[in-house]
């Protein structure tokens, strides 16, 4: 008995040694997907699972990630010089750097994973990717509220400046907002938008949500688990996780493979 629970216990503590040490890594090797660092260290440990002394598997696990990390591809070709993610990125500069700084932070981690991902995408969708992630939150600038709702007021504004209508609805509908716009009564203003479902509109919807709101990459779950400590429970967007949490798991799940593929 003893014993049993004593190896529960240490089970435990590997287990909560894997969680530090997973966010460790996924900030340290910024260049490589959140998603693929976590499946790295998935892989490892279940090689490990049998190991006579548990105490010894986190190391192990993170030498192993670390060698796919040095191994893992980084695409370096950049989207930042064309003409729209310029404007995409000094618009939201201006209207979030100084009023909203962490929201600004967590932008710039966005865009730099959009340009990491891009390469997923036919070359006529990649300038639209970065695009819109530099300008998906820029709804929630003083001077662009309206409804209160941040994704519909970036959407309508980018309208009005004449962008193109895939950025406004990728804006628009970004990381599960119908449902969000459901509770708050502005469906028929979001259906002013069209939503691009397919990868493009995963592949934002992957870069929002590993990102956390200082613009450091997470996995999935932990930027989950942010929003709801952050938001708290009352707030509409943790209300909408229970309506598209899985649909947001499911964009993060496609763009993963497509890296998986990608980097083998």
């Amino acid at each position: 008995m003893l014993t049993t629970m004593s190896a529960a216990v240490r089970r435990r503590h590997v287990d909560e040694q894997i969680r530090r040490l997973e966010s460790r890594l996924v900030r340290e090797h910024d260049k490589v997907p959140p998603s693929l660092v976590h499946e790295w260290i998935e892989r490892a440990r279940a090689r490990l699972g049998g190991a006579p002394v548990q105490d010894f598997v986190p190391l192990l696990v993170e030498r192993a990630v670390r060698t796919s990390a040095r191994e893992f591809p980084v695409d370096s070709s950049g989207l930042s010089g064309t003409y729209l993610s310029n404007w995409a990125r000094n618009t939201a500069r201006r209207l979030l750097a100084k009023e909203l700084p962490r929201r600004w932070a967590h932008t710039e981690g966005v865009a730099r994973r959009a340009e990491q991902v891009a390469h997923l995408l036919p070359p006529g969708e990649q300038d639209l990717l970065v695009a819109a992630a530099w300008l998906h939150d820029i709804g929630y600038a003083a001077e662009l509220v309206d409804t209160g709702w941040h994704s519909l007021d970036g959407a309508r504004y980018l309208r009005r400046a004449g962008v193109s209508p895939r950025v406004c609805g990728l804006v628009a509908h970004h990381s599960g907002a119908a449902a969000v716009a459901h509770l708050l009564g502005l469906a028929d203003g979001l259906a002013e938008f069209d939503d691009d479902r397919g990868r493009l509109r995963d592949a934002l919807w992957y870069c929002d949500m590993t990102t956390g709101p200082d613009g450091h990459p997470t996995t999935l779950d932990n930027r989950l688990a942010e929003i709801r400590r952050r938001r708290g429970p009352e707030d509409p967007v943790v209300r909408a996780l229970d309506i598209n949490v899985d649909e947001r798991r499911a964009a993060v799940r496609r763009v993963h493979r497509l890296l998986r593929r990608a980097a083998a």
